[in-house]
């Protein structure tokens, strides 16, 4: 071989040897990944995840949300919106346009059907505290059947209303979503389900975004995520970064491994666009107080509120303009309320929240953008309800944090909206059952406080008539003995007072306790009793682990003993999980 020959083939000798080499490292490190692929997805499906995607596995990387560049972002369909199970609720999956709703929902509405979408941020939603005082709050949750939008429905529909229709209330509420969210999320996904009404319930969301007092500062370039997506967009570093992140939490068991099933989309949120600043910080910086902040600084608050003002005005002009009967309500917020603190309450008051948003004091804010709404209300003639004050007579546990309500509270909200879609839209005359006086009295579980006066015998100890008393339903539950034949199965309640009544949820063990039919009767004396509601296996549901079953009367009635008779069922004996009854 001649020198220049053997200088070539050592060339593509070393060449190729590198090549290979190459090539060896790249297969490596894809097996590699592939490996810790399949083990990340392995580990996954030990997890809880495993029972909340059941069916569909793969959805576990799916964050709750994802961009859309019309109005920022929306729930992923399918995806998991609720898996704390601490009180006995079910899974809850965002249905087949990204609703909080178990039902699927079709374009073309049913004509039996008035159809009636709530819309807003969280409050709305229905989530439950969130940052340090989800910890405080014991990790509570409120499930589907306590959200305003369930609530309502149930309550339209306690007595018939329009005839021929059935109502149905579907919660598309986003948490995290403002007003300008709403405006630009209508056209172009919401009127396409041709909605006979809609409940907007926010105002809260806004605080953040008009407290950013730039000169710069744009409404809608202060959206929950544009700022992350205008990031991706301009094609820069941390936008690259970004979406990297974001494609491998979509697309690895790794990456969904490694942030436990975290929204990827809200953490991003808390460190690109935080609004919440110290208020020594903000003093120390510049030696001035909050108040000399937000008085100096009036003219471009004021611009911020006048733009959130004529978004509302827009979006009340849109639906008017499609002939859809709209209501605005404007959410309460716990450092505006003056209500009497609820032992919880104080707690919240005690720990880092949201009493300022850059520096500006957050009740001042809100209470003057609740101030210009109200009056842009009665310029513009569209309808509004302020909840701001609503609860200041209300000593129960009303806020889990500073803007997320309760259960009861819920359950308010959604009463005193029934009563405005019924008197000022409906056109029907308001009855005993739908006043508010007492507004604490509607909190109250009357089974909790109740004493047994009749029960069978537990099978044991364990298994006692006070594990169906405890409010919410668990893994406890009352099982009674074996009765005969001639032996009716039934409980007798003394609620230790007279009380209205009109609100019962029961859930029984399983599927397989739970009766074929069933009776509740009430008495004021124990002697004379009068059938309350009665139901069937046709007429549960699962909105907990077990079958329930709902009733909502259109007036209260008068009780302090209930009864509850099992009528007919194969097996004689009695399995509750919980038994609640309010007013």
């Amino acid at each position: 071989m001649i020198p220049g020959e053997a200088a070539i083939f050592k060339f593509l000798k070393s060449t190729l040897k590198g090549l290979f080499y190459l090539i060896f490292l790249m297969v490596a490190v894809i097996a590699l990944f592939i490996g810790i692929e399949r083990l990340s997805k392995f580990a996954l499906s030990k997890s809880f995840f495993a029972q909340v995607y059941l069916q569909d596995f793969a959805m576990v990387r799916k964050d709750a949300v994802h961009p859309v560049t019309h109005y920022d972002y929306d729930f992923v369909p399918g995806a998991c919106l609720e898996y704390n199970i601490i009180r006995g609720n079910r899974y809850e999956y965002a249905n087949n346009a990204g609703f909080r709703d178990p039902r699927e929902i079709s374009m073309e509405k049913p004509a039996d059907e008035f159809r009636i979408f709530l819309t807003g941020g969280s409050t709305a939603y229905g989530l439950g505290p969130i940052g340090q005082a989800a910890s405080a709050m014991d990790y509570y949750t409120i499930e589907f059947r306590e959200t305003v939008a369930h609530y309502l429905e149930m309550i339209l529909n306690s007595g018939p209303l329009i005839e021929g229709k059935k109502i149905r209330v579907y919660n598309t509420a986003v948490w995290g979503h403002a007003f300008q969210h709403l405006l630009i999320r209508y056209p172009v996904k919401l009127r396409n389900y041709k909605p006979d009404m809609v409940i907007s319930l926010d105002g809260a969301n806004e605080l953040p975004l008009i407290s950013k007092l730039d000169a710069d500062w744009n409404y809608f370039h202060e959206g929950q995520y544009n700022n992350i997506l205008r990031d991706m967009f301009s094609y820069s570093a941390s936008g690259l970064s970004s979406y990297l992140t974001l494609w491998l939490k979509n697309n690895t068991y790794l990456m969904t491994y490694l942030w436990a099933g975290q929204d990827l989309f809200q953490e991003m949120n808390i460190r690109t666009h935080k609004g919440v600043v110290d208020s020594q910080e903000v003093a120390d910086e510049t030696g001035k107080k909050d108040e000399v902040t937000i008085e100096e600084n009036l003219p471009i608050l004021d611009r911020n509120i006048t733009a959130v003002v004529k978004t509302v005005e827009d979006y009340s002009a849109l639906l008017k303009n499609d002939n859809v009967p709209h209501i605005l309500a404007l959410q309460p917020w716990f450092y505006l309320s003056k209500k009497p603190l609820n032992e919880r309450e104080k707690i919240i008051n005690e720990i880092e929240g949201y009493r300022d948003y850059y520096g500006v004091p957050s009740d001042k804010v809100y209470k003057r953008l609740i101030d210009r709404l109200v009056d842009s209300a009665e310029k513009k003639g569209y309808f509004l309800v302020d909840f701001s004050e609503y609860f200041d007579d209300v000593s129960a546990w009303v806020f889990t944090d500073w803007c997320h309500l309760t259960g009861g509270a819920n359950y308010l909200i959604a009463k005193e909206l029934s009563n405005r879609v019924k008197e000022h839209f409906l056109g029907k005359a308001l009855g005993p059952g739908d006043s508010t006086k007492n507004k604490d009295s509607f909190f109250v579980d009357l089974v909790v406080a109740s004493s047994v006066i009749k029960a069978p015998p537990a099978i044991d100890t364990q298994s006692g008539a006070e594990n169906f008393q405890k409010g919410f339903p668990g893994q406890e539950l009352y099982v009674s003995t074996q009765l005969s034949e001639t032996e009716i199965p039934e409980i007798v309640l003394d609620l230790k007072q007279t009380h209205p009544v009109s609100r019962l949820r029961i859930v029984w063990g399983d599927e397989q306790s739970t009766p074929e039919e069933w009776v509740i009767d009430v008495s004021t004396d124990s002697m004379e009793w009068k059938p309350f509601c009665s139901g069937s296996k046709k007429t549960v549901d699962y909105y907990s682990w077990w079958p329930g079953y709902e009733y909502y009367g259109s007036n209260p009635v008068q009780a302090r003993f209930v009864r509850y008779r099992q009528t007919k069922m194969s097996e004689p004996v009695i399995k509750l999980r919980v038994w609640n009854l309010f007013r």
